[in-house]
Protein backbone atom coordinates (compact mmCIF):
# COMPACT_ATOMS: atom_id res chain seq x y z
CA UNK A 1 0.00 0.00 0.00
CA UNK A 2 1.18 3.50 -1.55
CA UNK A 3 1.50 6.56 0.51
CA UNK A 4 -1.39 8.04 -1.24
CA UNK A 5 -3.53 4.78 -0.64
CA UNK A 6 -2.59 5.37 3.12
CA UNK A 7 -3.97 9.09 3.10
CA UNK A 8 -7.17 8.14 1.28
CA UNK A 9 -7.38 4.77 4.12
CA UNK A 10 -6.74 7.75 6.83
CA UNK A 11 -9.19 10.00 5.34
CA UNK A 12 -12.52 7.12 5.35
CA UNK A 13 -11.45 5.85 8.62
CA UNK A 14 -11.58 9.35 10.33
CA UNK A 15 -14.75 9.77 8.10
CA UNK A 16 -16.77 6.84 9.54
CA UNK A 17 -15.86 7.41 13.10
CA UNK A 18 -17.92 10.95 12.63
CA UNK A 19 -20.47 9.24 10.75
CA UNK A 20 -20.17 11.31 7.92
CA UNK A 21 -19.38 8.96 5.15
CA UNK A 22 -20.61 9.00 1.77
CA UNK A 23 -22.56 6.33 0.39
CA UNK A 24 -19.85 5.72 -2.56
CA UNK A 25 -17.14 6.20 0.43
CA UNK A 26 -19.17 3.57 2.30
CA UNK A 27 -19.05 1.14 -0.12
CA UNK A 28 -15.55 1.85 -1.04
CA UNK A 29 -14.41 1.18 2.18
CA UNK A 30 -16.33 -2.19 2.53
CA UNK A 31 -14.67 -2.96 -0.36
CA UNK A 32 -11.30 -2.56 0.57
CA UNK A 33 -11.56 -4.05 3.79
CA UNK A 34 -12.64 -6.98 2.09
CA UNK A 35 -9.82 -7.19 -0.17
CA UNK A 36 -7.20 -5.91 1.37
CA UNK A 37 -5.37 -7.28 4.27
CA UNK A 38 -3.17 -5.07 5.62
CA UNK A 39 -6.03 -2.61 5.50
CA UNK A 40 -7.77 -4.60 7.57
CA UNK A 41 -4.67 -4.46 9.69
CA UNK A 42 -4.70 -0.83 9.99
CA UNK A 43 -8.75 -0.89 10.51
CA UNK A 44 -7.93 -3.10 13.90
CA UNK A 45 -4.97 -0.46 14.86
CA UNK A 46 -7.18 2.53 14.54
CA UNK A 47 -10.07 1.28 15.90
CA UNK A 48 -7.58 0.41 19.11
CA UNK A 49 -6.49 3.37 19.49
CA UNK A 50 -10.53 5.78 18.69
CA UNK A 51 -12.26 3.16 20.80
CA UNK A 52 -9.99 2.05 23.48
CA UNK A 53 -8.82 5.87 23.76
CA UNK A 54 -10.59 8.20 22.47
CA UNK A 55 -14.32 7.07 22.75
CA UNK A 56 -14.20 5.18 26.13
CA UNK A 57 -12.34 7.67 28.19
CA UNK A 58 -14.10 10.22 27.14
CA UNK A 59 -16.90 9.40 29.14
CA UNK A 60 -17.49 11.52 32.19
CA UNK A 61 -18.47 9.39 34.82
CA UNK A 62 -17.15 6.20 35.95
CA UNK A 63 -20.39 4.57 35.88
CA UNK A 64 -20.59 5.62 32.37
CA UNK A 65 -17.03 4.35 31.64
CA UNK A 66 -17.87 1.19 33.11
CA UNK A 67 -21.12 0.42 30.44
CA UNK A 68 -18.42 1.04 27.99
CA UNK A 69 -16.28 -1.09 28.81
CA UNK A 70 -19.27 -3.50 28.84
CA UNK A 71 -20.39 -2.84 25.45
CA UNK A 72 -20.79 -6.35 23.64
CA UNK A 73 -19.82 -7.32 20.35
CA UNK A 74 -23.42 -7.10 18.81
CA UNK A 75 -23.74 -3.42 19.35
CA UNK A 76 -20.53 -2.54 17.66
CA UNK A 77 -21.06 -0.46 14.30
CA UNK A 78 -21.92 -3.10 11.36
CA UNK A 79 -18.74 -2.47 9.39
CA UNK A 80 -16.53 -2.67 12.59
CA UNK A 81 -18.16 -6.15 12.77
CA UNK A 82 -17.58 -7.22 8.98
CA UNK A 83 -14.00 -6.03 8.92
CA UNK A 84 -13.51 -8.39 11.69
CA UNK A 85 -15.38 -11.09 10.53
CA UNK A 86 -13.38 -10.93 7.32
CA UNK A 87 -9.95 -10.83 8.93
CA UNK A 88 -10.90 -13.74 11.35
CA UNK A 89 -13.54 -15.64 10.08
CA UNK A 90 -12.74 -18.77 11.23
CA UNK A 91 -12.38 -17.70 14.49
CA UNK A 92 -15.51 -17.04 17.05
CA UNK A 93 -17.09 -13.02 18.24
CA UNK A 94 -15.42 -13.32 21.26
CA UNK A 95 -12.11 -14.32 19.76
CA UNK A 96 -12.28 -11.51 17.43
CA UNK A 97 -13.13 -8.87 20.68
CA UNK A 98 -10.28 -10.10 22.45
CA UNK A 99 -7.71 -9.56 19.52
CA UNK A 100 -9.09 -6.23 18.08
CA UNK A 101 -9.71 -3.95 21.57
CA UNK A 102 -6.51 -5.77 24.10
CA UNK A 103 -5.58 -2.55 25.20
CA UNK A 104 -9.08 -1.94 27.34
CA UNK A 105 -7.94 -4.63 29.57
CA UNK A 106 -4.95 -2.75 30.70
CA UNK A 107 -5.87 1.03 30.65
CA UNK A 108 -4.03 2.14 33.73
CA UNK A 109 -5.11 5.83 34.94
CA UNK A 110 -1.95 7.76 35.96
CA UNK A 111 -3.18 10.92 36.66
CA UNK A 112 -6.91 12.50 37.36
CA UNK A 113 -7.25 16.08 39.03
CA UNK A 114 -10.47 18.14 39.16
CA UNK A 115 -8.41 20.81 41.57
CA UNK A 116 -10.92 20.01 44.51
CA UNK A 117 -7.71 19.41 46.91
CA UNK A 118 -4.02 19.90 47.12
CA UNK A 119 -1.61 23.02 47.36
CA UNK A 120 -2.48 26.21 45.49
CA UNK A 121 -0.37 26.13 41.98
CA UNK A 122 3.35 28.00 42.11
CA UNK A 123 3.29 30.68 39.82
CA UNK A 124 7.35 31.29 39.19
CA UNK A 125 7.58 30.33 35.96
CA UNK A 126 9.37 26.95 36.26
CA UNK A 127 8.98 23.30 35.31
CA UNK A 128 8.23 21.39 38.69
CA UNK A 129 11.16 18.45 39.23
CA UNK A 130 9.30 17.14 42.12
CA UNK A 131 5.82 15.43 41.77
CA UNK A 132 3.28 16.63 43.34
CA UNK A 133 2.37 20.34 43.10
CA UNK A 134 1.25 22.74 39.71
CA UNK A 135 3.16 24.93 39.09
CA UNK A 136 4.34 27.85 35.79
CA UNK A 137 2.63 31.08 34.84
CA UNK A 138 -0.27 32.95 37.05
CA UNK A 139 -2.99 30.69 37.51
CA UNK A 140 -5.05 30.08 40.40
CA UNK A 141 -7.84 27.64 42.13
CA UNK A 142 -11.19 29.22 41.88
CA UNK A 143 -14.74 28.29 42.16
CA UNK A 144 -17.58 29.28 39.70
CA UNK A 145 -17.13 32.28 37.95
CA UNK A 146 -19.94 34.76 36.50
CA UNK A 147 -21.24 32.54 33.75
CA UNK A 148 -18.49 29.26 34.21
CA UNK A 149 -19.53 27.03 36.83
CA UNK A 150 -16.85 24.07 36.88
CA UNK A 151 -17.57 20.58 35.34
CA UNK A 152 -17.37 18.64 39.04
CA UNK A 153 -17.35 19.38 41.72
CA UNK A 154 -16.42 22.74 43.45
CA UNK A 155 -13.39 24.10 41.89
CA UNK A 156 -11.68 24.39 38.59
CA UNK A 157 -8.25 26.06 37.53
CA UNK A 158 -8.14 29.86 36.08
CA UNK A 159 -5.24 30.74 33.65
CA UNK A 160 -4.79 34.39 35.22
CA UNK A 161 -2.07 35.98 33.40
CA UNK A 162 0.97 34.91 30.46
CA UNK A 163 4.03 36.01 32.96
CA UNK A 164 4.99 34.90 36.33
CA UNK A 165 5.82 35.89 39.81
CA UNK A 166 8.77 38.24 39.53
CA UNK A 167 9.06 38.69 35.50
CA UNK A 168 6.61 40.59 33.63
CA UNK A 169 5.79 39.90 29.51
CA UNK A 170 3.92 41.61 28.14
CA UNK A 171 4.58 40.13 24.33
CA UNK A 172 3.93 36.24 26.00
CA UNK A 173 0.54 35.20 24.88
CA UNK A 174 0.23 31.73 26.49
CA UNK A 175 -0.59 30.79 30.10
CA UNK A 176 0.67 27.54 31.09
CA UNK A 177 0.65 25.13 33.94
CA UNK A 178 3.11 22.16 34.23
CA UNK A 179 2.88 19.26 36.35
CA UNK A 180 5.77 16.36 36.52
CA UNK A 181 4.48 12.42 37.12
CA UNK A 182 6.55 9.91 37.94
CA UNK A 183 6.38 6.59 36.05
CA UNK A 184 8.78 4.27 37.33
CA UNK A 185 6.41 2.21 39.55
CA UNK A 186 4.84 1.47 35.23
CA UNK A 187 8.11 0.90 34.48
CA UNK A 188 7.37 -2.86 33.02
CA UNK A 189 4.10 -1.28 31.15
CA UNK A 190 6.98 0.71 28.83
CA UNK A 191 9.29 -2.39 27.95
CA UNK A 192 7.81 -3.48 24.52
CA UNK A 193 7.51 0.09 23.03
CA UNK A 194 3.47 -0.03 22.79
CA UNK A 195 2.61 2.26 25.94
CA UNK A 196 1.24 5.09 24.46
CA UNK A 197 -0.33 7.36 27.32
CA UNK A 198 -3.61 10.12 26.43
CA UNK A 199 -3.72 13.32 28.48
CA UNK A 200 -7.11 14.83 27.99
CA UNK A 201 -8.56 17.91 29.63
CA UNK A 202 -12.04 20.21 29.79
CA UNK A 203 -11.42 24.06 28.83
CA UNK A 204 -13.91 26.97 28.85
CA UNK A 205 -14.26 31.01 28.87
CA UNK A 206 -16.75 33.35 28.52
CA UNK A 207 -15.59 34.94 25.65
CA UNK A 208 -18.29 38.33 26.01
CA UNK A 209 -15.88 39.24 28.79
CA UNK A 210 -12.24 39.16 26.39
CA UNK A 211 -11.10 39.51 23.22
CA UNK A 212 -10.19 36.67 21.15
CA UNK A 213 -9.92 33.97 19.22
CA UNK A 214 -8.84 31.54 22.49
CA UNK A 215 -7.81 28.20 21.75
CA UNK A 216 -6.66 25.41 24.51
CA UNK A 217 -2.90 23.90 24.70
CA UNK A 218 -1.81 20.16 25.86
CA UNK A 219 1.57 18.79 25.71
CA UNK A 220 3.25 15.77 26.82
CA UNK A 221 7.24 15.78 27.42
CA UNK A 222 8.95 11.70 28.10
CA UNK A 223 12.03 12.61 30.16
CA UNK A 224 14.04 10.30 31.90
CA UNK A 225 15.55 10.13 35.86
CA UNK A 226 19.21 11.22 35.11
CA UNK A 227 17.69 14.50 33.54
CA UNK A 228 15.30 14.93 36.31
CA UNK A 229 18.06 14.80 38.95
CA UNK A 230 20.40 16.85 37.25
CA UNK A 231 17.17 19.66 37.06
CA UNK A 232 16.66 19.15 40.75
CA UNK A 233 20.45 19.21 41.33
CA UNK A 234 20.90 22.40 39.34
CA UNK A 235 23.27 21.17 37.42
CA UNK A 236 21.45 21.40 33.99
CA UNK A 237 19.15 25.21 33.44
CA UNK A 238 18.72 24.52 29.87
CA UNK A 239 15.46 23.98 27.92
CA UNK A 240 13.26 20.50 28.89
CA UNK A 241 13.40 19.99 25.18
CA UNK A 242 16.88 19.87 25.04
CA UNK A 243 16.95 16.91 27.04
CA UNK A 244 13.68 15.26 26.36
CA UNK A 245 13.52 11.83 25.09
CA UNK A 246 10.31 12.57 22.74
CA UNK A 247 7.21 14.92 22.91
CA UNK A 248 4.08 15.45 21.42
CA UNK A 249 1.61 18.90 21.18
CA UNK A 250 -1.95 18.93 20.93
CA UNK A 251 -3.73 20.56 17.98
CA UNK A 252 -5.42 23.63 18.94
CA UNK A 253 -8.96 23.69 19.72
CA UNK A 254 -10.60 26.75 19.60
CA UNK A 255 -13.40 27.88 22.72
CA UNK A 256 -16.62 27.86 21.46
CA UNK A 257 -17.60 31.18 23.65
CA UNK A 258 -20.04 29.57 25.19
CA UNK A 259 -19.98 29.87 29.06
CA UNK A 260 -22.24 26.98 29.78
CA UNK A 261 -20.23 24.12 27.83
CA UNK A 262 -16.79 22.87 28.19
CA UNK A 263 -15.07 21.61 25.21
CA UNK A 264 -12.76 18.56 25.73
CA UNK A 265 -8.73 18.59 24.51
CA UNK A 266 -6.42 15.65 23.68
CA UNK A 267 -3.27 14.97 22.98
CA UNK A 268 -1.23 11.14 22.93
CA UNK A 269 2.45 10.06 23.09
CA UNK A 270 3.57 6.60 22.42
CA UNK A 271 6.26 6.52 25.44
CA UNK A 272 10.21 4.75 24.92
CA UNK A 273 11.13 2.21 26.86
CA UNK A 274 13.74 4.40 29.10
CA UNK A 275 10.99 7.08 29.94
CA UNK A 276 11.27 7.71 34.08
CA UNK A 277 8.72 10.67 34.39
CA UNK A 278 5.99 12.56 32.10
CA UNK A 279 5.91 16.49 32.28
CA UNK A 280 2.28 17.63 31.18
CA UNK A 281 1.11 20.83 30.26
CA UNK A 282 -1.92 22.50 30.32
CA UNK A 283 -2.68 26.11 29.19
CA UNK A 284 -4.48 28.66 27.14
CA UNK A 285 -3.44 30.53 24.29
CA UNK A 286 -4.63 34.19 22.82
CA UNK A 287 -4.40 34.07 18.82
CA UNK A 288 -6.01 37.30 17.70
CA UNK A 289 -2.43 38.65 16.75
CA UNK A 290 -3.45 41.74 18.25
CA UNK A 291 -0.99 44.86 17.75
CA UNK A 292 -3.08 47.38 20.18
CA UNK A 293 -5.04 44.90 22.76
CA UNK A 294 -2.94 43.69 25.72
CA UNK A 295 -2.95 39.71 25.09
CA UNK A 296 -0.71 38.38 28.21
CA UNK A 297 -4.13 38.35 30.89
CA UNK A 298 -6.94 35.78 30.81
CA UNK A 299 -9.72 37.54 32.36
CA UNK A 300 -12.29 34.66 31.85
CA UNK A 301 -10.33 31.04 31.08
CA UNK A 302 -10.92 28.03 32.68
CA UNK A 303 -8.93 24.02 32.48
CA UNK A 304 -10.86 21.43 34.66
CA UNK A 305 -10.87 17.37 34.45
CA UNK A 306 -7.29 16.89 33.97
CA UNK A 307 -6.79 12.88 32.98
CA UNK A 308 -3.94 10.64 31.90
CA UNK A 309 -4.26 7.47 31.01
CA UNK A 310 -1.95 4.55 29.99
CA UNK A 311 -2.66 1.63 27.48
CA UNK A 312 -0.80 -0.37 25.19
CA UNK A 313 -1.43 0.22 21.27
CA UNK A 314 0.65 -1.74 18.66
CA UNK A 315 2.59 0.12 16.29
CA UNK A 316 1.39 0.49 12.74
CA UNK A 317 3.93 -1.58 10.10
CA UNK A 318 4.85 0.80 7.47
CA UNK A 319 5.81 -0.57 4.19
Amino acid sequence: MNAEQQKRLFHLFTAHDSDSLTESEHDELQETLRENAEARQLWFVHQDIEVGLHAHLSQASTETSKRARRTSWGSWRPLTAAAAGLALGLFSATFVLGYVVPSLQTRIELFSDSFESGTAPLVDGKQPMEVGHWSGDYTEFTGAMGRVKPASGKQMLRFVRADYEGQHLPESFSSDSFRLLDLRPHKKELGEGTAVVRLSALFNGDLSATEGPFSCVLKLYALDADFVKERQSGAFTGSIRERMLANSSSTRVRLDGNPATWQKAGNELRLPPETDFLMIQVGMSNDSKSKTEPRDTFPAHYVDRVQVVLAHVPEVTLP
